[in-house]
């Protein structure tokens, strides 16, 4: 690759401007559909939900540049767990970013898996049945005595069959169902999901969300895959496979230059994950899937950083020229890096 032709995609932190705010404010309170009163009541009120700023104040706010405006944006920033100089963007670029700072505040999917780890928890036979049958499905597909979309014996067969009591079964098939595993349709019985791509991946992973320090265990492993996928890719990737990463590269970098934030944190899995393809390495391709799906749910950090952000895509950038170079070494400095600051902003509780 020429990397003399390589041309780094602007600053994402130039031209803020705090006289955006208040307009930004109100588009916000606009997209959300809420009147002034709820806005407040939601988004401006103290640890005991009292009222910071009354309504035609919030009002004078909307139409004009105040010496409160930083003020109310850290406010309103720490409730959505984002970057207070989000507010700062122009509006056309504040609007293209309203379904990120919304979203920012829900759980994806219900944060199902953390409910699963909940479930299990609530005793610990339940986590050694989930265990038992999960090694039992593995065990019987792999000697093809089942096969995805088979039904499984009854709630009183796999009681007799595990020795154990029926209301068990029924906790030990939710969590199996909500991982994927199974299909529980009433009324028909319980059968081997289908769509079995990450049906012996999953057994594994979904331990990893019992007991302490979770996060940081499968963080270790992910980044031991990082590195070595890193490594492969520099060694391994087609020019196949780097026509698809540079465009996944490049519509990451126009992304950030156009200040769609969404669209770029949405490319970094894309990102990691063409990566690993370029490694030709299955195995470690789904591993490291798995670990980033598991990290998503696991993280309590979900700050949206615009600093944060502006180093993803210097170190994205480090990464890439790389593996374009087919430089084995310096692309796995340059992922080593990545995620040494990663796990600084992770601990800092950003992105």
């Amino acid at each position: 690759m020429n990397t003399d032709a390589f041309v780094p995609a602007q600053p994402l932190l130039n031209n803020l401007d705090r006289s955006h705010i208040h307009e930004n404010a109100l588009l916000l309170r606009r997209r959300l559909k809420l009147s002034q009163s709820e806005f407040i009541s939601k988004y401006l009120t103290d640890e005991e939900n009292i009222p910071l700023i009354s309504v035609s104040k919030l009002s004078n706010f909307e139409k004009r540049d105040s010496h409160d405006s930083e003020n109310l944006a850290r406010i309103i920033a720490e409730k959505l767990s984002v970057d207070p100089k989000l507010f700062q963007l122009e509006p056309d670029d504040f609007a293209k970013n309203l379904d990120m700072l919304i979203e920012s505040q829900r759980d994806a999917h219900g944060n199902q898996l953390t409910n699963i780890a909940q479930l299990v928890k609530k005793t610990s036979s339940v986590e050694i049945l989930v265990n038992v049958i999960s090694d039992y499905l593995v065990d019987s597909i792999i000697s093809g005595e089942l096969k995805p979309g088979d039904k499984l014996p009854s709630d009183r067969n796999l009681s007799t069959m595990f020795n154990v009591g029926r209301s068990s079964i029924r906790e030990a098939l939710k969590v199996l169902s909500a991982l994927g595993l199974i299909t529980i349709l009433p009324g028909q019985g319980t059968f081997i999901a289908s769509d079995s791509t990450q049906f012996f991946l999953t057994p594994l992973s979904w331990t990893f969300l019992i007991g302490e320090k979770n996060a940081e265990h499968v963080i270790s492993v992910r980044n031991v895959l990082e590195v070595e996928s890193t490594r492969l890719a520099a060694q391994h990737a087609t020019i196949e496979d780097l026509n698809t990463l540079s465009r996944i590269f490049e519509k990451s970098a126009n992304a950030y230059t156009e200040r769609n934030l969404q669209i770029f944190l949405d490319l970094d899995l894309d990102f990691h994950l063409a990566v690993a393809q370029c490694s030709h390495n299955p195995i470690l391709y789904n591993l490291l899937l798995t670990a980033r799906k598991l990290i998503k749910h696991i993280s309590k950090s979900g700050m949206v950083n615009l600093d944060h952000l502006v180093s993803i895509y210097q170190e994205h950038s480090d990464i890439y020229i790389a593996i374009m170079d087919r430089d084995p070494a310096q692309a796995v400095t340059a992922m080593n890096t990545h995620l040494e600051n990663a796990h600084k902003r992770y601990q800092l509780g950003g992105n």
